[in-house]
C-alpha cells in the first residue's frame, strides 16, 4: 500500500468537509488531507443554497409543508382527534448559530472570490413566507411574536404590497412575511470556491476514494485507510454527511445520524421573474442566478434511496404553480433526490468525543449545511488550534444524547 502522513484527514468533502478544510488551511500550518467520494444523494449536490437563518430556524425548511399537508387530511377524514403536527422553532442557540455563520457570508465571498477565484454568487434576494389563508397568518404572526429581537430583519407585507414586489406571485395571495437577510448562493460553486481554495492553500485532496477503516491504538486514531492506502494522522474529523454514522461506528463511536430525502425539481432557464425566494405551506421557490428556478422539497425517511416519485414531484410542482401561476406552462429541466444528514433534535453534531483522542465530528447538519459551513468551518479551527469557539460548543455535543438516553 502507499503511504503518506498527514497531520489532518477530513472524511467527506461535501460543504461541510471543503469548508472545514478551508478553514483549517488558513494559518494553522498543518499538513491536511480531504478523502472523498462521489454518491448519489450527497446533499452538497441537492441544496437550494439558500442562506435562511431565520426561515430555518423558525420552521420554514420543510415543517410548514407537512402541517399543511396533515391538516388537508385531517379535514378530508374527519377524524378530530389526529394530533396535528405543527413546524416547530429551533432553540435560540440554533438561531445564533445560523445567524453568526450568515454574518459571515459577505466577507468570505470576497475573500474567496480572491483566494479561489471562484464566484459562488452571493444573492441578497430576502425570503418571503407568502400566505394564502389565515392559518398561514396565524404562523406567520407565530413566528414574528417569537422573534421580537430581530423585528429589524422582518418586514409585513399586506396583498397590495406583495403584489408590487412580486408582480408574479398568486394574486389570490393575502400577503407575506418578508425575512429581509435571508439570501442564497449556488450551492455548487460555494463547495468548489472551498475546494479550490483550500487546494491553494496546500490541502491534499483523495477523490474517489472511500474510507474503509480507521485504525484506534490506545483510545487514539491513528490512521485512515482507504482500498489504496493508510494514512497516519494526529486527527481525524468526520464530516461525511448522511455517511457520518456508519465512518463514526469505524471508530466505535454511535452517531445517531441518519438520511432524510428530499426531492428537487428544476426548471427550464427564464427571464427574471422573482425578487426573492419564496417559502409557501406547499413547497419553496427560488430563481437562480441563471434564470433556473429550484423547487422544493419534501422530507422523507427512505434509507438511503434517491429515486425521485411521481406522487411528490407532482405535489412540489403543484405547489409553485400555485404560488408563481405562469410557472405551470414551463419546462422541467430535471429532478432529483439529496440525501440531507438529519438527526433526532435537527442540531448538528460538532466537537470531540469523549474517551476518544485524534477525533472531532463535524456533521448532521440536516438542511442547514449551506449556511453553517463558515461557522462550522471557525468552529472546527478554534478546537484545532485551543481557541474559544465562535459559539458555545456544549449544545451541538455528541454527548448531549447520553443525556437523553
Amino acid at each position: 500500500m502507499n503511504k503518506h502522513s498527514s497531520d489532518i484527514v477530513i472524511v467527506g468533502g461535501g460543504v461541510i468537509g471543503m469548508g472545514v478544510a478551508y478553514f483549517l488551511s488558513k494559518n494553522t500550518g498543518a499538513s491536511i488531507t480531504v478523502i472523498d467520494i462521489k454518491k448519489r444523494g450527497n446533499a452538497s449536490r441537492a441544496s437550494a443554497g439558500g442562506l435562511w437563518p431565520i426561515g430555518e430556524s423558525v420552521g420554514l425548511g420543510c415543517g410548514v409543508i407537512f402541517f399543511k399537508t396533515l391538516s388537508k387530511r385531517k379535514r378530508e377524514s374527519g377524524d378530530t382527534s389526529v394530533e396535528i403536527a405543527r413546524p416547530h422553532q429551533l432553540p435560540d442557540y440554533f438561531m445564533n448559530f445560523c445567524l453568526k455563520s450568515n454574518d459571515m457570508f459577505p466577507e468570505l465571498w470576497q475573500e474567496l472570490k480572491e483566494n479561489s477565484g471562484v464566484d459562488f454568487k452571493l444573492e441578497q434576494t430576502g425570503l418571503k413566507f407568502v400566505m394564502y389563508d389565515e392559518d398561514d397568518m396565524k404562523y406567520a404572526t407565530q413566528i414574528s411574536d417569537s422573534i421580537p429581537h430581530l423585528s429589524d430583519q422582518l418586514t409585513w407585507l399586506n396583498k397590495e404590497e406583495l403584489n408590487d414586489e412580486e408582480t408574479y406571485v398568486n394574486q389570490n395571495a393575502i400577503g407575506a412575511l418578508s425575512f429581509l437577510r435571508d439570501d442564497q448562493v449556488n450551492p455548487y460553486l460555494l463547495v468548489e470556491a472551498y475546494k479550490e481554495g483550500a487546494r491553494r492553500n496546500g490541502v491534499k485532496l483523495i477523490d474517489n476514494a472511500e474510507v474503509i477503516g480507521v485504525e484506534v491504538v490506545a483510545n487514539r486514531v491513528v490512521s485512515v485507510k482507504t482500498a489504496k492506502e493508510t494514512i497516519p494522522c494526529s486527527l481525524m474529523i468526520n464530516s461525511a454527511g448522511a455517511w457520518a454514522g456508519i465512518v463514526g461506528e469505524m471508530v466505535g463511536v454511535s452517531i445517531p445520524t441518519y438520511p432524510i430525502k428530499g426531492q428537487i425539481v428544476l426548471t427550464e432557464r427564464l427571464p427574471k421573474i422573482l425578487k426573492s425566494c419564496l417559502s409557501t405551506s406547499d413547497c419553496y421557490v427560488a430563481q437562480k442566478d441563471n434564470g433556473e428556478i429550484l423547487i422544493g422539497s419534501t422530507t422523507e425517511e427512505m434509507g438511503f434511496n434517491t429515486s425521485p416519485s411521481h406522487t411528490q414531484i407532482k405535489e412540489l410542482c403543484q405547489g409553485a404553480a400555485k404560488a408563481v401561476p405562469v410557472l405551470a406552462d414551463v419546462n422541467i429541466k430535471r429532478t432529483w433526490a439529496g440525501l440531507r444528514p438529519g438527526t433526532p433534535d435537527e442540531i448538528p453534531v460538532l466537537g470531540p468525543v469523549e474517551g476518544l483522542e485524534g477525533y472531532i465530528n463535524a456533521c448532521g447538519h440536516f438542511r442547514t449545511g449551506i449556511l453553517t459551513s463558515a461557522v462550522t468551518g471557525d468552529i472546527i479551527k478554534s478546537l484545532v488550534m485551543g481557541t474559544e469557539p465562535p459559539v458555545p460548543l456544549e449544545p451541538f455535543l455528541l454527548s448531549r444524547f447520553d443525556e437523553k438516553k
